[in-house]
């Protein structure tokens, strides 16, 4: 098991390196961040949008939580949106959903009180809501097909808010995407939720 004062010495290494193979990296970093991408994914720690994407530092804000929800009610997920779209500009936004994920299947296999049974009460209004589709499939893949319409669901949760809407009335170019992670293969899925205007999404969604 990795130790604070082992990470800490990495961190130092890395540091070292950096600034060896680039030496003004870090001041060129600390200038300004100009991130191309806001990253909507799940805090599974297997699943760190920088490495599967290998993107350099600077180039994607991240939002990360169980289940990588974008709840319509959750002031922290507004204010990121808020902040990424109003004042970084990014016109890249990636829900990133993953194969495999724990909350994905511990919202199919219980529910409670528990902060966290209150948060993935979200996944299970989606799983009620496709019940017919789910419940003819096996375990596995009732849980990988849940896992996609989990993604389906929070692009639909982006583009329905004020925050992205507002946006695309004012000529802002932004395209929001849905991702699935395999965790067996390390490749990402496009799902063919992908929207870039609001008479795109809102097509897309009258015939749901």
């Amino acid at each position: 098991m990795t130790t604070i004062k082992q990470m800490l010495a990495a961190n130092k290494k890395w540091a070292r390196d950096k600034k060896k193979e680039d030496p003004t990296y870090f001041k060129r970093a600390s200038a300004n961040q100009k991130p191309e991408l806001l990253w909507i994914g799940c805090a599974d720690s297997r699943v760190g949008p920088d490495q599967l994407v290998s993107l350099p530092m600077g180039s994607v804000f991240v939002h990360r939580n169980i289940g990588n929800l974008f709840a319509t009610n959750d002031l922290n997920s507004l204010a990121v949106l808020e902040y990424a779209i109003d004042e970084l500009n990014v016109p890249n936004i990636v829900v990133c959903g993953h194969y495999g994920c724990g909350g994905v299947r511990a919202a199919m296999s219980h529910s409670g009180i528990q902060p966290v049974d209150l948060w993935l009460d979200q996944v299970r209004f989606i799983y009620h809501r496709h019940a017919a589709e789910l419940d003819n499939l096996s375990e596995k893949e009732r849980w990988d097909r849940l896992s996609e319409l989990n993604v389906e669901a929070q692009v639909h949760n982006i583009c329905r808010n004020t925050i992205i809407r507002e946006a695309w009335k004012r000529g802002q170019k932004i395209t929001v995407i849905g991702l699935i992670y395999d965790i067996h293969d390390g490749e990402l899925k496009k799902l063919g939720i992908e929207f870039d205007s609001l008479d795109a999404w809102e097509k897309h969604y009258s015939t749901k």
